[in-house]
């Protein structure tokens, strides 16, 4: 199964096998592709956590000190740092301008029936800008349990049924899409006007480079295997 990944910077492809990621620098896209191990992963949030502008991760530093400081010494809290956990789960709905774009590029890809290719952008600009696996639906599950418990519980139990409607929309998808499907609209509306943006030419090739070399590293490791 391709699951893709946007950052700041650009946008990744990965099975559990490999991941193969296409960034932007300094204008020049550059593209490398690894198997999967922890230094991987390491690398990739990484690019995810340091692809953000200055004053998001001033923003971020600023949270995780308060946050911190509040488990240390309670007294210390201003707000309950558990609202920082709320802001986590919600972060989908305030990504950077640069990163929906890349986020619009990678659901094109998706979207594209077609072959990928290069020869193919002005058609996969075209493309469905909504994927219906986009992980804004785990985010709308989250928020489903949340806000209907957060009226009438404390908030750590409000959490937890905001994490209890997460794992729902993520292991029960096959099921819960047929009776639930007022959610998945509502997920597909949050992703046309808030979590993408229309992307430009550049954003458009880095996806598909990123999908390319995914591709091709996949492709060398069945013919490997045969």
């Amino acid at each position: 199964m391709i699951m893709g990944m946007s950052f700041g910077r650009g946008v990744l492809f990965h099975d559990r096998n490999v991941l193969a990621c296409a960034e932007v620098k300094n204008g020049v896209i550059h593209t490398w592709a690894e198997k999967i191990t922890l230094k991987t992963i390491g690398k990739l949030w990484y690019r995810i956590l340091f692809s953000f502008p200055w004053y998001y991760q001033l923003f971020h530093l600023l949270l995780a000190g308060y946050a911190v400081a509040a488990l240390v010494n309670p007294a210390w809290a201003m707000v309950d740092p558990l609202w920082v956990a709320v802001y986590i789960a919600g972060f989908h709905f305030v990504f950077p301008r640069m990163m929906k774009k890349f986020h619009g590029a990678e659901h094109k890809v998706f979207s594209y029936p077609g072959r990928k290719s290069l020869a193919a952008l002005p058609q996969i600009a075209k493309a469905d800008i909504v994927n219906d696996g986009c992980s804004t639906n785990l985010v709308v599950w989250f928020f489903v349990g949340f806000l209907l418990a957060v009226w009438w519980l404390p908030l750590e139990w409000s959490v937890v049924c905001g994490v209890g409607g997460l794992l729902v929309g993520m292991f029960g998808d096959r099921y819960v899409r047929k009776y639930c499907g007022a959610l998945y609209k509502l997920s597909a509306f949050f992703q046309k006007h808030f979590t993408t943006k229309e992307p430009d030419r550049l954003h458009l090739e880095t996806a598909i480079r990123s999908y390319l070399l995914f591709e091709h590293i996949r492709e060398v490791e069945r013919q490997r295997s045969a």
